[in-house]
């Protein structure tokens, strides 16, 4: 495949890493939205019932009983349970527009993973077929983001080497600071860490007797915290592809993969005799 194809093949993985994104950021705060409205629903329904069984006096343990329940219904396990558990009417229809819109944001998040992995394998290769020299082969660019343990700081490595790369760092300034790529791995990176720690909290409320209860408007801030984060990576993403496929087609149709030989037999070395 020679270059012109090689960019052509670029251009559309990264138009097809934007149109994902835009469609994931925009079902992920559609959703988010309605996920509002619903925690409110969920509270006003709450505080009606409690107003309908409030009795007239309580005294002592009871008092304090009834607080601790209040506060266990405001909880997101006591949500789970109605929901799902005992198919209370909080549990929302395929058809409810907060589960079309989650359908909508995974469906959309899949193609996203899939562009972007193809989008960096194939961004690696144009590099690799001009016969600049990668820490980061196509291969290992790819790997870095699937292996586990390896994918929480290669990734970010390889990206900052394409960057400076693309643009026509040489090799000894490849991994130098980037700012647009620091940005999108400390977004994916904080919003990973959070969400990973609300799943946790949720998995132990479930199957365990530790309950941790927390109010369930804190933890949807929470969450929706951590769902912003990820979706402005993912943007973020999007826009450090464009930069470096308009990078490549501007830098690697000047450039002779002899001149990348010739530099590598000039490079000076030092030769240690032993006395």
């Amino acid at each position: 495949m020679n270059t012109v194809s090689c960019l052509r093949t670029l251009r559309v993985c990264s138009l097809t890493v934007t149109i994902s994104s835009l469609v994931l950021l925009a079902a992920g705060l559609v959703m988010l939205v309605l996920g509002g409205f619903e925690v409110r629903q969920v509270y006003d329904n709450i505080a009606e019932l409690e107003e309908l069984n409030r009795p007239t006096t309580v005294y002592g343990y009871e008092s304090r009983y009834r607080e601790t329940q209040s506060e266990y219904e405001r909880s997101s396990v006591a949500l789970i349970e109605r929901a799902y558990v005992s198919g209370g009417p909080e549990a929302p229809g395929w058809d409810s527009p907060v589960a079309i819109s989650a359908i909508v944001m995974g469906v959309s998040s899949l193609a996203f993973i899939i562009a972007m992995l193809v989008w960096v394998w194939r961004a690696h290769s144009n590099l690799q077929a001009a016969g600049i020299r990668q820490k980061y082969t196509p291969g290992k660019a790819l790997a870095a983001y699937l292996i586990p343990l390896a994918n929480l700081i290669m990734p970010f490595e390889a990206m900052r080497e394409l960057h400076n790369r693309s643009h026509g760092e040489p090799e000894d300034f490849a991994h130098s600071t980037v700012e647009d790529v620091t940005a999108w791995w400390t977004a994916l990176a904080v919003g990973l860490v959070i969400f990973s720690m609300m799943v946790l909290k949720f998995a132990l409320d479930l199957s365990s007797n530790l309950v941790i209860m927390t109010p369930l408007w804190m933890e949807y801030a929470i969450t929706c915290f951590a769902v912003v984060l990820l979706l402005g990576s993912a943007f973020l993403f999007s826009n450090l592809a464009r930069k470096i496929t308009a990078a490549q087609a501007e830098y690697l149709p000047t450039i002779d993969p002899e001149d990348f030989a010739r530099e590598e037999i000039a490079r000076p070395s030092v030769r240690i005799v032993g006395g």
